[in-house]
């Protein structure tokens, strides 16, 4: 499919313009004014860049941070949806689960972490966090910290693409919170998802205090017209449980346990229907705080998930397999202190030990198991007033691969008062999964993916330079990466309809990032990003596929800033030479451009309500899941 030439007239006005105002707000056409308090924060606190807290406008890699005023004015009830308006980001929901690529890389290289613990979920190549997106219970999450480049020389296997890291509310002030949030799509008037949520925070009671939630959601079925199929869909419940006592007033001992179980089900023909009954537990302990040189954290953290696939043919009524049943756990240990050396170096170093075991159907060797062990130090080196220098290094073993060393080194310079120059060279990696390595699947009448035991890490290069600031009402910045990207997994045809795990795909991704924002007036500010990408395969210099050249957000907020006030936001979501490729047929470019808006009203410091419409115009692509229209509503209510 060719893009239509007003189409690219259209890209090309909406680019241009964008790199004019941003040129004109880092040379100083805006005004010179004072920040009012209304304008964004450039000195909120993030933890996940360098495992301590620091400024965002001191971290050398690009950042962002999206708030709890974030997600609820976009109105998301997802982790997926809390993602819209991100910057380097593409969504990418699919019949079965979703996928989130940052600055092109796949959804596997993403790391998600949970207060900054890993969790247990699906480990092969084309199922890690593919459902994870929908998992969290975002009633509790306050914040959400991105980290937009490799973090391995931090945070090990998995984060060679990024991290995004969910943190949840801690245990407050005494109050019952209730919320109804429904959903329906605008054609399919007997389609909708409901989400319930409660919690009850105890307060102080003495040095202790607690909270515990609950929420369920329900997801109907979508079905293409014409179609057999339909997208995954059923329950899901979730129990969470967070306490924190004081042992002093330098000492905090944290436990957190939280429960999932889903009821899940999809219809893959008119001959078959695939359930899903799936559980998770984990638990948490964490002991935290400061002493006369530094800080420290110290925890140990337990997750089990169990799985159980069933075909069903509903034209007989008869159950025709167990397709799944498998069981995860993870066990780790970590802890990890930061020390101001000397006046200028602030030295962060830490250790992680983690085991993990698989057993099911779907494993050769009826059981599998790995452990893993690791090192790591950070310097935050003040090497002027103007200049902060960021040396990572992070040693990985394994019984199962070759040992790991990774390594970054991070800039920031302070050019002036207004504007900052970041950047960085690092290296990440990706252990291969117990499920690339022992799988044995066999998926239909014929297919059958075996896995490979002689799998080495997929490996990356990382390189960023960035500018970024600020002047009177703008905020700015422009971003250029590189990612190398070496030993890639990928499944091969070994013959008759058998498949096998190896490492022979390259990958080479570079693009461009931007950002401009203005404070129009008190209550009204702007917003546009674009994203320009050039991802190809490192072998042949084909494009990857799900992956957009173009993309971008147009963003207007509007909040009358009251304490019953009422709060709008209007964007679109768009992308140019998205390059699909179907299963049955050769590839070809896509392009999208859906308009949303979402209001939010106070009614006083009980109550709280919203409404919402996504894809306002009721644009339609089934092949890249949307829907149309989706009109959504809810209230919050606090006692």
């Amino acid at each position: 499919m060719k893009k239509s030439k007003e189409f690219k007239q259209i890209n090309m006005v909406i680019i241009l313009s964008f790199i004019t105002v941003i040129a004109l707000a880092f040379t100083g056409y805006a005004e010179d004014q004072v920040q009012t308090e209304d304008q964004i924060d450039l000195k909120e606190i993030v933890v996940t860049a360098s495992r301590t807290k620091q400024n965002i406008e001191d971290t050398s890699a690009m950042v962002e941070i999206i708030t709890r005023k974030d997600i609820d004015a976009i109105g998301a009830k997802t982790l997926l949806e809390a993602l819209r308006v991100s910057t380097g980001i593409t969504l990418n929901p699919a019949m079965v689960g979703a996928g989130v690529s940052i600055r092109g890389m796949e959804n596997r290289h993403v790391l998600i972490l949970v207060d900054g613990e890993r969790l247990i979920s699906e480990g092969s190549s084309s199922t890690a966090n593919v459902y994870e997106w929908d998992r969290i219970n975002m009633a509790n999450v306050e914040r959400i910290e991105i980290i937009r480049s490799d973090a391995s020389s931090l945070y090990g296997s998995d984060a060679l693409g990024g991290v995004i890291n969910v943190i949840t509310k801690k245990p407050g002030k005494k109050e019952f919170t209730l919320s109804y949030n429904p959903a329906i799509y605008s054609d399919y008037s007997d389609t909708r998802t409901d989400d319930y949520y409660l919690r009850y925070d105890s307060g102080e009671i003495g040095s202790f205090a607690w909270s515990i939630s609950a929420g369920r959601r329900q997801t109907d079925p979508l079905q293409e017209p014409g179609s057999s199929t339909t997208t995954y869909y059923g329950t899901r419940e979730f129990l969470n449980l967070s306490s924190s006592y004081e042992l002093s007033d330098s000492m905090q001992l944290g436990f957190k346990a939280d429960f999932l179980d889903e009821d899940m089900e999809e219809q893959t023909s008119v001959s078959n229907m695939d359930y899903f009954d799936n559980s998770r537990e984990s638990y948490s302990l964490e002991l935290d705080g400061s002493y006369t040189y530094g800080d420290y954290v110290l925890r140990t953290y337990f997750g089990e998930q169990d799985k159980q696939a069933d075909m069903y043919n509903p034209l007989t009524g008869v159950y025709t397999a167990k397709t799944n049943e498998s069981n995860r756990k993870t066990w780790t240990w970590e802890g990890w202190n930061s020390s101001p050396v000397g006046l200028k170096h602030l030295l962060t170093t830490g250790f992680e030990l983690r085991s993990e075991t698989y057993k099911g159907t779907r494993v050769s060797i009826g059981k599998a198991s790995n452990d893993y062990s690791a090192l790591y130090a950070q310097d935050e080196y003040m090497a002027s007033d103007r200049l902060i220098i960021t040396p990572s290094l992070r040693h990985d073993n394994s019984d199962k691969f070759d040992s790991k060393t990774t390594s970054k080194l991070g800039a920031n310079y302070k050019i002036n008062e207004n504007y900052r120059l970041k950047a960085s060279i690092g290296e990440g990696f990706k252990a291969p999964s117990l499920d690339n390595m022992y799988m044995y699947m066999v998926h239909g009448p014929f297919i059958t993916v075996n896995g490979n035991p002689d799998l080495k890490p997929e490996e990356s290069t990382t390189y960023e330079i960035a500018i970024e600031g600020e002047k009177g009402k703008y905020s700015a910045s422009v971003s250029y990466f590189i990612n190398d990207v070496k030993n890639l997994i990928t499944t091969v045809n070994t013959g008759a309809y058998t498949y096998s795990y190896e490492n022979l795909d390259k990958a080479e991704i570079n693009g461009v990032e931007t950002e401009l924002g203005r404070q129009i007036s008190t209550n009204l500010s702007a917003k546009i990003t674009y994203t320009y990408l050039d991802a190809v395969d490192g072998e042949s210099n084909e494009r990857l596929s799900d992956r957009a050249r173009h993309s971008g957000t147009v963003q207007l907020r509007y909040d009358n800033n009251k304490k019953n006030g009422v709060s709008v936001v209007l964007w679109n979501s768009w992308a140019a030479d998205y390059w699909y490729v179907p299963s049955d047929d050769d590839p070809y470019n896509k392009n999208y451009n859906t308009w949303n808006i979402s209001l939010n009203k106070k009614w006083n410091q009980n109550l709280e309500s919203y409404i919402s419409v996504d894809n306002i115009f009721n644009e339609k692509d089934y092949d890249l899941n949307i829907w149309g229209s989706i009109i959504r509503a809810g209230f919050t209510v606090k006692l």
